[in-house]
């Protein structure tokens, strides 16, 4: 048989485990003290009350049930429960433009570098939300799903990069399209999704996709990265990018496709170059205010067992009960 590992959830209590040594003598001693008055006054002759294991069992017991409250206080832990959280929230989609454009270097140390740092002000602002990831150039794919764990969000963030995808190229409509699957089943609770990108879009459906997803009531919301005077896109062997007729690309901030979908996902535009916080801003002036549901989800934790030592501690002070009451003779 296997015993289960024990785990003590507050073991700093451990420490009054010391104080029953002085307890124990000083039950010793008053004990020996009242056996010996008590021969004073019946004559050495008589035996003492009561049989003498019942005696040294009403002595061990104090000690017994003090090890017990300790061990109580200690929080043993052992075992597995399920525990159904609820909480009031909304889903927040991040739709971060990986293409290649997004290296560009107007922006210090580039447009993608920035676009991430705006998406990490965002976190610490949310309360119990769920957040996900799509990473989208030329395809787009949900890299992680809505979730409110932040941690595993932060990683996942932190890991996307133009090589993510092996599609280059930019399609709005293709994050959108993968938007729209992300929610579906999500409930009723307030539901967003905000594209991070330079704008620079080689489809032209995207105005359409937004609309169909403000119809499913989701708000587009446009972040915009970049400059209208442009970057360089730097390679990997230090040369930068260049079109087919071999001149080295500008690639400037496209910010009427941003625009549009806004406005027609029932959004705005935000400025991710001149407020680094804006989505921060963005979700504590508007989105927290918006409407939210009833959001839940199942956590594992180990299961409480201080029960049983409070129980066998109040087991031993009745057993000690009787025993004194029947040591009287």
């Amino acid at each position: 048989m296997d015993w289960p590992a024990v785990t003590w959830a507050a073991p700093d209590f451990a420490w009054l485990i010391l104080l029953g040594i002085p307890a124990a003598w000083l039950l010793h001693w008053a004990d020996a003290h009242r056996q010996a008055d008590l021969r004073r006054l019946v004559g050495e002759g008589r035996p003492a009350r009561g049989p003498l294991l019942r005696r040294r069992l009403a002595r061990l017991v104090p000690a017994a049930v003090a090890l017990l409250l300790v061990a109580a206080l200690c929080r043993p832990q052992w075992g597995q429960v399920t525990q159904q959280e609820k909480h009031v929230g909304m889903d927040i989609l991040i739709a971060l433009d990986v293409s290649r454009s997004m290296l560009a270097d107007d922006l210090s140390p580039n447009r993608l570098v920035v676009a991430k740092r705006a998406i990490s002000e965002l976190l610490p602002r949310l309360e119990g939300d769920r957040i996900g990831l799509i990473a989208f150039a030329g395809s787009a794919f949900l890299v992680c799903p809505l979730t409110s764990d932040y941690d595993s969000f932060s990683r996942v963030l932190a890991e996307v990069a133009p090589e993510t995808l092996p599609l280059g190229g930019t399609a709005l409509s293709g994050a959108l399209a993968e938007a729209s699957r992300a929610f579906y089943g999500t409930g009723e609770r307030g539901r967003f999704l905000i594209v991070v990108s330079d704008g620079e879009d080689h489809a032209s459906n995207a105005v359409a996709a937004a609309t169909g997803l403000r119809r499913a009531g989701v708000t587009v919301y446009g972040a915009a990265v970049g400059t209208a005077g442009g970057g360089l896109i730097p390679l990997p062997d230090g040369d930068f990018l260049r079109n087919p007729k071999g001149t080295i690309v500008n690639s400037r901030l496209q910010a009427e496709p941003l625009r549009l979908l806004a406005t027609a996902g029932g959004g705005q535009v935000l400025d991710l170059v001149a407020d680094g916080q804006a989505l921060a801003k963005l979700y504590a002036a508007d989105l927290s205010a918006a409407q939210r549901g009833e959001i839940g989800r199942i956590r594992y934790q180990l299961a409480e067992r201080f029960q049983i030592p409070l129980a066998l501690a109040l087991f031993l002070l009745v057993i000690r009960f009787f025993l004194g009451m029947r040591g009287r003779t």
